[in-house]
């Protein structure tokens, strides 16, 4: 243990220290320790190995009887059911809150099992065999703490799952060499942390290996992460801000973590409902940072995308874009996005993932062509601006520096066609305009370098009071979005969806060019895709779930169909249509406009709610608004 703060650490098999360190303590495999943590204080649990669990334990109060609760954690943070995962503080008995969590570069562990107990491996057949509950009752008997057959933990890099029947599995942890969780202390307190014993099953990758635990000075200030590894040769991506995020956060807290990025969920002093109203009849704006970038360039460019992407890239005009999709062999969706031509040999795709662009890589690798793939998400943050008054704002602020007689150049904001992008300045800060937006209407891009982000957030905010502009969050997005019968990755599609299952097959270019990933697949999938995308309009005011089940209707209230023909992808109740609407994927002969469905709620069985068929646009069929001119 140190006595003064250091910025090294003797131990070279673990990370380099985040901060100023106080103490640090290595665990020997098998073996528990305690040890104090003052209010304030940052404690990283750190696993040396990989794949070693740690469980923790904290307690406060007179006499350190203040522990550690599970029930009362779930329940003031309104989770009643144990999950795996890390919740974002834990309390202690009396309702006090002991630590919360910080950064975590795992994102496997369990919240609440007991810690091992020698009950576990006598039952397994291994009377004597070390736990961690007894490793615990060891070293806390120093500070007179009564010991207990077995003790409520948070059981860290421990990988359960919650089964549909509610029974717990574990497997081979999850984390790595290195990964940790980084908790603050609330208040002083005694912790106990282990290295578990368990060498019978795989929790530990069956070898026990040590812990690391270091103690950073509370004057440190740790941003808070989640640490994502999107593929297993991509490096750890912790959770960041976006350009604009420092503005948001003075206007919210309501933050979450989405796709690698800290995004705004709602702005409280607004609230969703007037940041939907702003936006579908005024203006708003909305950071889409989260998106990736990925230059595609060279002589090859074009044949590259002509060969991953579905949509004939090869029709496309420099300043013209094209939403499409990522293809796989089998014709599932690996990402949607757009592809922005910028030069004759020059293309921008913007999609959600990271592995974007090793699969477009990989794929030039394997058909030899002679083409540049490379990240640009670091360079380029972006804001989205959408509603009715969103062209006649912009149209006072943007200045536009093509060439006089250069071809495609843009003179006027009404000029710029739907699914076309330009160079331009906003507040004298470039960008890159473009049409285009995840909202059903009238709306605009700008991309720009993130220096300059926070200038152009704080621009656009001043200069859309008079339009009555307002910040949009993640949860009125979501709701404009079914509206408009916009996909979501993970609920409209998969790579095991096809294009005709999720409702873009007008994105698939089988008739206007030649071969390309999932040609042959498709060309069988159109005919007969197992099921189709359909917006639902409910009866009643009831929202509908991703994943409940979708019923034909009965021909009485007491004839009810047990076979499914469909399910819900995603729901939520539209203010302007004032009803329930979900999107779902229906089996082709339900799929007709107008035809009656039932959605299940609770077993499907004692309650389900009427359905019709519409376009999965329920919100503007045609399009309409989002084509405005």
């Amino acid at each position: 243990m140190h006595s003064s703060p250091v910025l090294t650490s003797p131990y070279s098999d673990i990370p380099a220290p985040l901060g100023s360190v106080v103490a640090e303590y290595r665990i020997k495999a098998s073996r528990a320790i305690a040890y104090p943590v003052k209010a304030g204080q940052y404690i990283q649990i750190i696993d040396v190995a990989g794949s070693q669990c740690s469980d923790f334990l904290a307690f406060a109060g007179e006499g350190y009887s203040d522990g550690l609760d599970g029930t009362v954690t779930r329940t003031l943070l309104g989770q009643a059911m144990p999950q795996a995962g890390l919740l974002s503080a834990y309390f202690s008995q009396q309702m006090q809150p002991l630590v919360r969590v910080v950064q975590d570069t795992c994102g496997r562990h369990d919240s609440f099992m007991l810690a091992c107990t020698p009950r576990y491996y006598e039952e397994a057949g291994y009377p004597g065999h070390p736990s961690c509950s007894d490793n615990f009752n060891q070293v806390l008997a120093t500070y007179g703490i009564a010991p207990r057959p077995g003790w409520p933990a948070i059981n860290f890099f421990f990988n359960t799952q919650v089964e549909t029947d509610g029974t717990i599995s574990a497997a081979e942890s999850w984390s790595r060499p290195g990964d940790y969780v980084l908790l603050q202390a609330c208040q002083d307190l005694l912790c106990a942390s282990s290295a578990c014993p368990d060498d019978i099953d795989p929790a530990n990758g069956w070898q026990p290996t040590p812990i690391h635990v270091r103690i950073y000075d509370a004057a440190e200030a740790f941003a808070p992460a989640m640490g994502r590894r999107v593929a297993p040769n991509l490096p750890l991506r912790l959770t960041q801000d976006s350009a604009f995020t420092p503005s948001i956060r003075a206007l919210t807290q309501h933050l979450a973590e989405y796709n690698g990025f800290w995004v705004p969920m709602s702005y409280p002093h607004q609230g969703d409902q007037a940041e939907y109203w702003a936006l579908r009849e005024r203006v708003a704006l909305m950071d889409l940072s989260a998106l990736r970038k990925f230059e595609v360039t060279g002589p090859d460019a074009l044949a590259l995308l002509q060969w991953a992407f579905s949509r004939n890239v090869a029709t496309l005009s420099v300043g013209q874009a094209a939403y499409g999709c990522l293809l796989n062999p089998h014709g599932g969706i690996i990402d949607d996005g757009i592809v922005f031509r910028l030069r004759d040999t020059a293309y921008r795709y913007v999609g959600n993932c990271d592995t974007d662009g090793p699969w477009l890589q990989s794929v030039a690798q394997q058909q030899g062509f002679a083409v540049t793939v490379e990240p640009s998400s670091d360079r380029l943050h972006n804001l989205a601006i959408q509603g009715p008054h969103s062209r006649g704002l912009l149209s006072s602020l943007v200045e536009f520096k093509a060439a006089e007689g250069q071809d495609g150049a843009i003179a006027h904001l009404n000029n710029l066609p739907y699914f076309h992008c330009t160079p331009a300045r906003i507040f004298g800060i470039p960008v890159l305009l473009s049409r285009t937006g995840y909202t059903g209407e009238l709306g605009y891009e700008l991309f720009v370098h993130p220096q300059q982000g926070a200038a152009l957030w704080d621009g656009l905010m001043q200069a859309g009071k008079p339009y009555g502009l307002l910040p949009l969050g993640m949860q009125a997005l979501d709701r404009a979005r079914i509206e408009a019968g916009l996909l979501a990755a993970g609920r409209e599609f998969t790579d095991l969806i096809s294009p005709y299952q999720a409702g873009i097959g007008w994105s698939v270019g089988l008739k206007s060019k030649g071969h390309f990933i999932g040609r042959a697949a498709l060309e069988i999938l159109k005919q007969r895709p197992p099921f189709v995308a359909v917006g639902l309009m409910l009866e009643g005011n009831e929202i509908a779930c991703g994943g409940q089940c979708v019923y034909p209707q009965g021909t009485s209230s007491n004839e009810r169909y047990a076979w499914r023909v469909g399910h819900v992808t995603s729901g939520t109740f539209s203010p302007i249509l004032n009803r329930s609407i979900a999107l779902a994927q229906v089996a082709p002969e339900y799929a007709q406009l107008g035809t009656v469905l039932e959605v299940g709620f609770m077993d499907s069985i004692k309650r389900r709610i009427p359905a019709q068929v519409g376009p999965l646009s329920l919100y503007d069929p045609t399009k309409s608004r989002v084509r405005s001119y």
